[in-house]
């Protein structure tokens, strides 16, 4: 499940199918595109990541914002190519007392490396995972996203959300509780 949400095996099982009708490499691919549109939806990356390496704005403000949650850890932090380490970490936010700006009033480059996501055994991962599989399931069902069809004078439409994100992918409520739940919390601090 490296950088899945979810597994073949879990797939098939949900789908009632063997390894016939939806073989490792179509369930792989097709969890692969539903992890990719889930993350999107909840604007990040929740898979875990070692060392990721991130070069933003910096300004005078004291706290400074990483942009993958949950922070698990930090490593090296440099200031316009100078290593930091006069800083305290709150959750996905960095404090420092100077500020994020080398020169008062210009702005400067911060650059991170810092771990973050979830570990694929989280139990915080369960809104995400069965994302994924509603999500893959959906394309195994309807690959080419049909909303509907008509032969000679009869015609037939078939249910869809008003707003989605991702070409449909995932429904808009799905992608708004994803958000909600991955995504940034105002007043929220987690160490």
């Amino acid at each position: 499940m490296a950088d899945m949400l979810a597994t073949a095996a879990d797939l098939r099982a949900l789908l009632e199918e063997d390894t016939t009708s939806l073989p490792d490499a179509k369930a792989e691919l097709l969890l692969q595109l539903a992890t990719g549109a889930v993350q999107a939806a909840a604007r990040q990356q929740l898979v875990f990541v070692a060392d990721d390496t991130v070069q933003l704005l910096g300004d005078t403000d004291a706290w400074f914002t990483l942009p993958q949650r949950p922070v698990t850890a930090v490593g090296t932090v440099k200031l316009d190519g100078n290593t930091v380490t006069d800083w305290k970490r709150f959750g996905a936010r960095l404090w420092r007392r100077c500020g994020w700006a080398t020169c008062p009033g210009e702005p400067s480059i911060v650059e991170a490396t810092y771990s973050h996501g979830y570990q694929d055994t989280d139990p915080n991962l369960g809104l995400a995972r069965s994302a994924v599989l509603a999500v893959a399931a959906r394309m195994f069902a309807n690959p080419v996203g049909a909303t509907g069809m008509s032969i000679d004078d009869f015609s037939q439409q078939f249910g869809q959300a008003a707003s989605s994100d991702l070409s449909g992918l995932v429904p808009a409520n799905l992608a708004k509780s994803l958000r909600r739940a991955y995504g940034a919390r105002a007043g929220y601090v987690r160490l």
